[in-house]
């Protein structure tokens, strides 16, 4: 349980070093260790037949075929509150036919925390509250 404001800063960094990597578009091996094997994984465009780790690394395939690198995610509004974390995200990123994409979402996680203090996330989704094609 996250129960004081070393935990809380330690739940912050963990979310911007997350969302560095997604920047970077690391390879999915970089992610996964921070995801629980069975991990509740809402996203859009996911395949719901697949589950857990599955289902991530389909979604984020499909993540690499559409963009360039780098993407841009910029996190605001962060709450901590014992296990779970909601936040906002602007995601801006130019797909692989030159588009560029703007996109405010809010996510929720909820997580375990391990023994060193990160988070291993139980659950993770993400809300579309504007969208932008430029």
């Amino acid at each position: 349980m996250v129960n004081n404001m070393t935990d809380h800063r330690k739940i912050h960094d963990f979310i911007a070093d997350w969302f560095a990597r997604f920047d970077r578009l690391d390879p999915i091996e970089m992610f996964l260790p921070d995801l629980h094997p069975g991990v509740d994984w809402d996203m859009p465009d996911i395949d719901r037949t697949l589950h857990g780790h599955d289902r991530v690394r389909n979604w984020y395939a499909g993540v690499l075929d559409t963009l360039q690198r780098p993407t841009e995610h910029h996190v605001s509004n962060v709450q901590v509150t014992g296990g779970a974390a909601t936040f906002e995200v602007l995601f801006r990123a130019r797909t692989t036919s030159g588009d560029t994409i703007e996109t405010r979402v809010r996510e929720h996680w909820r997580f375990d925390v391990r023994a060193d203090g990160n988070p291993l996330i139980t659950s993770y989704s993400a809300e579309i509250l504007e969208e932008a094609k430029a």
